[in-house]
C-alpha cells in the first residue's frame, strides 16, 4: 500500500470537500430560487407582504384570497387596509377596508374576503390606499411605518395589486 505525503492527503480531502460544499451551495441556491419564484412577495426578508393569491366567483360576488407574510421583526396585533377597486377601464368602482387581524412576526397567514355584488371579472386593479388600522404588539410608534412603508404587494391573478 502506497502512502501519500500528508500535504497531498490534505489537498485531496480539501478538493473533495470543496466539491461537496459547491454542490450543497448550488442546491440551497436552487431551493431559494424556487421559493422566491412561487411566492415572490414572501421571499423578502424584512417586509410585510400581501399577495393576492386567488379570486373565486360566488353567487354573492367575488371572494379574494390573500397570503400575508410578516418579516418585519415586529408582531402586529391588528392590521386593516383600505383598498380601492378599479374596473377594467381604470375607473374607481368601490372603496372598502379589509381587516387582516393579527399577523405575528415571522408568520404567514391566509385571509379571505367576500366582495358582495362585485364580479371578479370586472376588477382590473386593486390599490392599497392606506392602513385603516395598524397595531404593533409593542408600544412601537413606528407601526404605521411597518404597515405602509414596509408593505410589498404581489398578485398571482389577472388583477393588478399595487400600493
Amino acid at each position: 500500500m502506497r502512502t501519500l505525503p500528508e500535504q497531498q492527503v490534505n489537498s485531496a480531502g480539501w478538493a473533495q470537500n470543496r466539491k461537496v460544499r459547491s454542490s450543497v451551495t448550488a442546491l440551497l441556491a436552487a431551493a431559494t430560487g424556487i421559493f422566491a419564484g412561487l411566492y415572490p412577495a414572501l421571499a423578502e426578508t424584512s417586509d410585510l407582504s400581501l399577495e393576492l393569491n386567488r379570486t373565486a366567483s360566488t353567487e354573492r360576488g367575488c371572494t379574494l384570497t390573500f397570503v400575508a407574510g410578516n418579516r418585519t421583526g415586529t408582531a402586529l396585533n391588528g392590521v386593516a387596509y383600505e383598498f380601492v377597486l378599479f374596473n377594467k377601464d381604470g375607473l374607481v368602482e368601490k372603496m372598502t377596508a379589509f381587516d387582516f387581524g393579527a399577523i405575528p412576526d415571522r408568520k404567514t397567514v391566509v385571509r379571505q374576503f367576500e366582495l358582495a355584488g362585485t364580479q371578479c371579472g370586472s376588477i382590473g386593479q386593486i390599490l392599497v390606499n392606506g392602513a385603516a388600522r395598524c397595531e404593533a404588539a409593542t408600544s412601537d410608534s413606528a407601526a404605521e411605518e411597518t404597515c405602509i412603508s414596509s408593505l410589498a404587494t404581489a398578485s398571482r391573478t389577472d388583477i393588478a395589486f399595487i400600493k
